[in-house]
């Protein structure tokens, strides 16, 4: 009896540590996969994104053991490169693995795929955005029929005195 309580005793702090790695090894694994879906809601009204990509890039690992999700994940990636298919059959594929992804994490039927398909943009932020495209698409072709940017270089003045007339315009 004495040797199992002595056993015991040298083995706990062991058995502690190995359950404290475990635990916090599910617990990583949650955060990662909550991370990816936090990713792929916040974002879901951007066409794409560095952080779309990271959170699509990162699913075979991620989910590995979830054959649902990967495989939602492949057809979703197939249709992406695939020309021929429209954006609203890639938004649909794209809202059932996001709403696969919350059943897995434990939203079950809280999240659904209509939750998924409402995203709030605002007027304003979607109006801003298609401005930056027009004036990003307008300098394109001003830089493309002009040749480009022309930048011409003053020539330095070389006294004291030419330096402070300078340094007074510019001042002025």
């Amino acid at each position: 009896m004495e040797i199992i309580t002595i056993i015991a005793i040298a083995l706990s702090p062991a058995i502690a540590v190995l359950i404290a790695i475990w635990v916090q090894s599910l617990g990583e694994k949650r955060r990662n996969k909550k991370s990816i879906f936090s990713s792929l809601m916040s974002t879901r009204h951007h066409g794409v994104s560095d952080e779309i990509v990271r959170a699509l890039n990162m699913i075979d690992v991620v989910f590995r053991d979830k054959e649902k999700v990967r495989e939602l994940w492949h057809e979703y990636y197939d249709m992406l490169y695939n020309k021929g298919i429209d954006w609203k059959q890639r938004d649909t594929k794209r809202l059932e693995l996001i709403t696969e992804i919350a059943k897995v994490i434990g939203y079950g039927k809280k999240i659904t795929h209509i939750d998924v398909d409402r995203v709030y943009i605002p007027v304003g932020l979607r109006e801003d955005a298609q401005r930056t495209r027009d004036i990003g698409k307008e300098l394109l072709r001003v830089l493309k029929e002009s040749g480009g940017l022309k930048i011409a270089s003053k020539e330095q003045p070389k006294k004291k005195d030419e330096k402070k007339s300078v340094l007074n315009e510019i001042l002025k």
